[in-house]
């Protein structure tokens, strides 16, 4: 029985571009998609309509996501700066508050970011709060769990790497409320 083809999303496709790296489009329709450097064929992505996988890698390269270039074998498709942003905020999506033994330690997520930058400082709360953390001032966070890998990816990605910073704590004044806060 044969297979039932998919039809792949843009964002699907931008990051699937985005593990890869370059790969080519070949010009026999029959012949697998694969890898710029080799002959492997890119797993999974046979697994589209190929008539999709050209309108949706159009859309991509008219929004400047992808750039392409025709070769001998095929185009080749090759992800921009633009799309490696746009691929980095699909990971910010994905992230979840974490969960798991407290070592009795708070975290401490501050930030002074301009009037100018508001849109950034707002998604940054956003985030935070993906995170599981809560606001205890305006631009004050804090969590029980070590969030210090996501908060330095938050703040290059969301370009404002000199007004967040990080803390330790091993009291905190209102320690109690903070334990109902978080469950403890």
């Amino acid at each position: 029985m044969a297979k039932m083809k998919r039809r792949i999303t843009a964002r699907g496709l931008l990051r699937l571009i985005g593990d890869v790296g370059e790969f080519v489009l070949p010009l026999d329709k029959m012949a697998p998609y694969r890898w710029l450097h080799g002959e492997v064929p890119i797993k999974g992505l046979d697994e589209y309509f190929p008539s999709v996988v050209e309108r949706v890698g159009e859309r991509l390269l008219r929004e400047g996501y992808v750039e392409k270039r025709e070769t001998a074998e095929g185009v080749v498709v090759k992800i921009t700066e633009k799309g490696k942003r746009r691929v980095l905020l699909f990971k910010l999506e994905e992230m979840k508050p974490k969960q798991g033994k407290w070592d009795k330690l708070w975290r401490v997520v501050f930030f002074d970011i301009s009037e100018i930058d508001k849109n950034k400082r707002d998604r940054l709360r956003v985030y935070l709060k993906k995170l599981g953390l809560k606001q205890m001032q305006e631009s004050v966070w804090v969590g029980p769990y070590d969030v210090g890998d996501e908060v330095r990816y938050l703040r290059e990605v969301l370009e404002v790497p000199h007004g967040v910073k990080l803390g330790l704590l091993k009291e905190v004044e209102n320690e109690r409320e903070l334990k109902e806060w978080f469950g403890f």
